[in-house]
């Protein structure tokens, strides 16, 4: 654990919160292979609400790290998540469900983009382990932009990509989430 004294005790004891973000793109993701047409209205209303979720995770994880210097992509990626998530809550069922094809494959983008800088910013910490997670999320922006360029006429295979985007974007944040506690945990034990 290199550079570790380049954090001061309270960095990242939010570890928890990536976690917690990795786990709902996992389960939005296995939803995605399991009911990928028939369940759209719902599952576009289920995002709306994981997405405000989601925001306000990333805003509370923001606030905790802001001595750290990558706090503000925490904090506008939050924004970001409030606002589309509250936004698509105002729409009506059937407006929802189309916005809903666009919303997604967008988000997919945005947040692997954001999380190739956080790994980036990680690489300090352990090489290996940065290489891997931006090579997964490359793969995602790969699936999210496939999945942009035809999302209502790809029908079910577009369906998948978006869910195999999910899942490592999943993965990805739940890696995240083990590698910060396991920066804090070192934290603990030096100071």
């Amino acid at each position: 654990m290199k550079n570790i004294t380049d954090f001061n005790g309270r960095t990242h004891r939010l570890w928890w919160v990536p976690m917690i973000t990795g786990i709902l793109a996992i389960f939005l993701g296995i939803w995605c292979f399991l009911s990928p047409a028939s369940s759209l209205p719902v599952f576009a209303m289920a995002f709306a609400i994981c997405l405000i979720a989601g925001g306000i995770f990333n805003l509370a994880y923001s606030f905790s790290n802001m001595s750290h210097s990558n706090w503000g992509w925490s904090l506008a990626l939050g924004l970001i998540e409030i606002f589309c998530g509250g936004w698509m809550l105002t729409l009506s069922p059937e407006v929802m469900a189309a916005a809903f094809a666009y919303a997604i494959g967008i988000w997919v983008l945005i947040v692997a983009i954001n999380a190739v800088c956080e790994a980036a910013f990680f690489s300090r910490f352990s090489g290996w382990w940065a290489v891997w997670m931006i090579i997964l999320l490359i793969a995602t922006i790969f699936f999210g932009f496939y999945f942009l360029s035809s999302p209502l006429f790809g029908g079910v295979a577009g369906w998948l990509w978006i869910g195999i985007s999910l899942l490592c974007f999943g993965v990805w944040r739940i890696s995240l989430a083990f590698q910060l506690r396991k920066i804090n945990r070192h934290i603990k034990r030096t100071f």
